[in-house]
C-alpha cells in the first residue's frame, strides 16, 4: 500500500509539473524584453562562459540546496583523484542524522556507500547525506565549509560564501545567480554527476532492509528536451530556486533562477530562459581537440617537429543567422630544448576576432619526445647509410 501511495503521489507531482511548465513557459525572441517576476536570474553559454541574459545576477542571496552543487563537486573530485571510490563507506554521525528538511533518513551509527550518499544528494537533495559526505571529507562540517569557500574562490565565485554543506539557513551564507551558473558549468563537465542527475526515481536500501524512495527534485530532467543536470533549492528565505543545464548538439546552456514564488515558476522561467538561448544563439566549434597540430618545436637530434593537440575544444558564440565573422587562429609555443613528456604544455592556441582573444586553450604534447643519445644517433646514421 505504501508503494502504491508513493507511486500515485509521484504521478500527481509529474502532472502538476507538466501543467506548470507548459502553461508558463514561452518562446522568446531576441527582440523581446526578457524579464520575469523573480529577483534574480542568469543564462550563460557553457562553452564560452558568456552571459546571454541576466537580471541582478551579482546580487547576493541565500540559495538553499543549490549549495549542494559544491558539496557534490568536492566529493566527485576526491573520487576522481583516487582518494575515495564509490564503494567507500562513511559513518553517519548523530549530528548528520539530525538534519531537517529533505532527507535520505539515514540511520545514525551505520555506514553507507558514497555511491548511495552522492545519489541521494543529487537526486533527492538529502541534507543528512550531505553532512555525512562533509564530515567524511574533512572530519567536520565546519572544516569542510572552509574547503568549500577555498574551492569557490579558485573557481572565481567572488560573491559566494558558504556556511554549511546543505544550504539550510545560516548566518552569512550567500551566493549569486552568476556564481551558481559558473559552478554548475564546472559540475556539468563531470560524467559522474550525470550518472545520478538523470535518474528520475530510485530508492536507497538501508542495512535493515528499510527503503527510502528517491524522486528527482529537478522536473526539467524529464520534461525539458536536453536537460541532463541541475539542482533545485527551497527555503523560506531563498524562495524557490533552480539551476539547470541543457545540451543540444554542440551547445550547452546553464540557467539559474532564484527567489521564485512557486515551484512551478522556477521550472517555467528556467524553460523560457533555455528556450531563449537555444532559439537565438549558436555555438560554432573552431578548434577541435582531436585534430593534430604541428608545432615549431624540434628537439636536438630529432628529424620532425613535435606534434600536439589543443587541450579543449574551442567554440565561438554567435547569434542565430549571423555569418559575417572572420575568426583567426593564432598559436604561440614555448622555447623547449629538453625532453618532453606526453601531455606537457607546449604553448597556447587562440581564437581571435578583430584583434580580441575570445577563446584560448593550452597546447599539449601528443606523446613523449626525447633527445637521442650519441649512441642512438650513431646507430640511426649507420642503419640508414647508403653505399
Amino acid at each position: 500500500m505504501k508503494k502504491i501511495i508513493f507511486g500515485f503521489l509521484a504521478i500527481l507531482l509529474s502532472i502538476l509539473a507538466i501543467l506548470g511548465l507548459f502553461n508558463s513557459a514561452k518562446f522568446v525572441k531576441a527582440t523581446d524584453e526578457l524579464d520575469f517576476d523573480v529577483p534574480e536570474f542568469c543564462l550563460i553559454d557553457a562553452n564560452t562562459g558568456k552571459v546571454l541574459v541576466e537580471k541582478n545576477s551579482d546580487e547576493k542571496r541565500e540559495v538553499a540546496s543549490m549549495v549542494k552543487l559544491m558539496t557534490s563537486l568536492l566529493t566527485m573530485e576526491k573520487i576522481e583523484n583516487g582518494e575515495w571510490s564509490l564503494e567507500t563507506e562513511l559513518l553517519v554521525s548523530d549530528y548528520a542524522a539530525s538534519m531537517e528538511g529533505s532527507q535520505a533518513f539515514l540511520d545514525a551509527g551505520k555506514t553507507y556507500k558514497i555511491d548511495d550518499l552522492l545519489k541521494s544528494v543529487i537526486v533527492a537533495s538529502a541534507n543528512d547525506s550531505s553532512v555525512v559526505l562533509a564530515e567524511g571529507y574533512a572530519g567536520s562540517e565546519a572544516k569542510f565549509v572552509d574547503i568549500m569557500n577555498k574551492r569557490a574562490n579558485e573557481l572565481g565565485m567572488t560573491n559566494t560564501l558558504y556556511g554549511n554543506s546543505t544550504g539550510l539557513p545560516a548566518i552569512n551564507q550567500y551566493s549569486t545567480a552568476k556564481d551558481i551558473a559558473k559552478l554548475l558549468n564546472v559540475v556539468s563537465k563531470h560524467s559522474l554527476y550525470h550518472k545520478y542527475s538523470q535518474i528520475w526515481m530510485d530508492k536507497l536500501v538501508h542495512e535493515s532492509g528499510r527503503e527510502t524512495e528517491l524522486v528527482n527534485t529537478n522536473r526539467l530532467i524529464k520534461y525539458y528536451p536536453g536537460c541532463d543536470c541541475g539542482k533545485t533549492g527551497f527555503t523560506d528565505e531563498a524562495g524557490y530556486c533552480l539551476s539547470a543545464s541543457a545540451k543540444r548538439n554542440d551547445m550547452r546552456l546553464v540557467s539559474v533562477v532564484m527567489g521564485a514564488k512557486t515551484a512551478s515558476d522556477r521550472f517555467s522561467i528556467s524553460s523560457s530562459l533555455l528556450n531563449y538561448g537555444f532559439s537565438n544563439f549558436k555555438n560554432t566549434k573552431v578548434v577541435d581537440k582531436s585534430s593534430e597540430i604541428t608545432s615549431n618545436i624540434k628537439l636536438k637530434g630529432q628529424r620532425d617537429f613535435v606534434k600536439c593537440f589543443a587541450e579543449n575544444d574551442l567554440f565561438v558564440l554567435e547569434k542565430s543567422g549571423e555569418t559575417n565573422h572572420n575568426y583567426q587562429i593564432e598559436m604561440t609555443f614555448e622555447n623547449i630544448k629538453s625532453n618532453i613528456e606526453k601531455g606537457q604544455i607546449l604553448g597556447k592556441i587562440f581564437v581571435v576576432d578583430n584583434n580580441n582573444i575570445i577563446a584560448e586553450s593550452n597546447l599539449i604534447a601528443d606523446k613523449e619526445y626525447k633527445i637521442p643519445s650519441i649512441f642512438e644517433v650513431t646507430k640511426y646514421v649507420l642503419d640508414n647509410w647508403s653505399i
